[in-house]
């Protein structure tokens, strides 16, 4: 893990600078919002984190992707890619690839513009969203955000691209969103689950919000059947699955009740703070919270022994968890806020500690970096 300190480091840092940065009012609920966002530390951050992410050279799926990218003929035609392949086999990928190839761009160039794509799309929709600056980069590392994007090209570039569909979506910018979705759908085919979003504006903790939990349940108890409906769409889709991907170990307890269910747990701490919820929330924080929730109802079915797909598919969503935390703290009384506060730092910084050294085994003999100047090298020596 000890790789991982000095960027998560610099990171905490100009958070911190970029929150102090920042300016506040109290809006006319009592509660304070941003008047003023601050912009060049937070990018300067955002930077640092995507370059350190592109400097990788091994870890979880980083061999598949080198052996893919390495595998690509130079001079091939990307838009002839893009066509003749089919949705469920990533044509965006090899559409990327192949443009990335036909300039000369390395390995580790491809790692790179993927990883400032990737991290810079998601650190811009969480400034731009956020009640709380610091704490939301603190959630978006101690949740795993970050690291996540260090395993999944695919995924991770089709969620970037689904936050700027979801983006438009709270400005009911539709024609927008069903582009950016369709662009993501290139890049990983389950992005359409995404297509959800402009059913979420409702109001959290209502009638509604009880339907899906119900519904949640329901797949729960009805998980086979609801193996074999999966297992249709992902043969309709071109993929071959073993019903073992789907069946195999449960979703690890301690991840759900951590990292997936905590915005629920303390909402539910007061009632006050439900009805303040209910009676101040603009649409856009509504859908933030609604797609939160979708996040804890997947990885609830994972409890039920369906293995890793469903976290996956959760981690489409993990980004408004990211959000919706510190927007729900906010609508506690000043003192139960730092409380609240204070109690998640501390146990958000042990579930990462436990993510990535325990449950993971260590970060640091799964993941290898290039350092910044042999990068620079063969930059330019390209």
């Amino acid at each position: 893990m000890k790789t991982l300190i000095p960027t998560l480091a610099i990171a905490f840092f100009l958070s911190f600078l970029s929150e102090r940065r920042s300016s506040r009012r109290l809006n006319e609920f009592g509660q304070p919002e941003y008047v003023r966002k601050d912009r060049f530390f937070f990018f300067l951050m955002a930077f640092a984190m995507a370059f350190f992410v592109g400097l990788r050279t091994r870890g979880n799926d980083t061999l598949a992707y080198r052996i893919m990218y390495e595998n690509q003929t130079p001079g091939t035609n990307p838009i002839q890619m893009l066509t003749s392949m089919k949705i469920a086999s990533s044509p965006g990928l090899y559409f990327l690839a192949a443009c990335l190839k036909n300039i000369g761009a390395t390995t580790q160039d491809y790692f790179m513009a993927c990883a400032m794509f990737t991290i810079l799309t998601y650190l811009w929709f969480l400034r731009k969203h956020t009640t709380d600056i610091w704490l939301s980069v603190f959630y978006f590392i101690t949740m795993g955000v970050y690291t996540f994007t260090m395993a999944a090209i695919k995924q991770t570039l089709a969620v970037a691209f689904l936050l700027i569909a979801t983006d438009r979506a709270f400005d009911r910018k539709w024609l927008k969103y069903f582009l950016w979705v369709a662009v993501a759908e290139l890049f990983h085919p389950y992005a359409f689950v995404y297509l959800v979003v402009p059913f979420l504006s409702f109001c959290p903790w209502s009638r509604k919000t009880w339907y899906l939990l119900a519904g949640t349940v329901a797949a729960a108890l009805f998980l086979p059947r609801l193996m074999d409906v999966i297992g249709d769409m992902t043969d309709a889709l071109g993929y071959d699955y073993d019903e073992d991907a789907f069946t195999g170990g449960g979703v690890n307890t301690f991840r759900v009740i951590a990292q997936e269910n905590t915005p629920y747990t303390v909402n539910i701490l007061t009632k006050s703070v439900e009805m303040e919820l209910r009676g101040s929330e603009s649409r856009e924080q509504n859908m933030i919270v609604n797609l939160s929730m979708i996040n804890s109802v997947i990885m609830f079915i994972g409890l039920f022994g369906t293995a890793n797909y469903f976290a996956r598919l959760a981690n489409y969503f993990l980004m408004f968890q990211c959000l919706a935390l510190p927007m729900i703290l906010q609508k506690f009384d000043r003192q139960s806020e730092r409380t609240l506060r204070f109690l998640s730092e501390v146990g958000f910084l042990g579930f990462f500690y436990y993510g990535t050294a325990v449950a993971q085994g260590k970060f640091d003999v799964n993941f290898s970096f290039i350092s910044v100047s042999e990068f620079l090298d063969q930059l330019f020596k390209g």
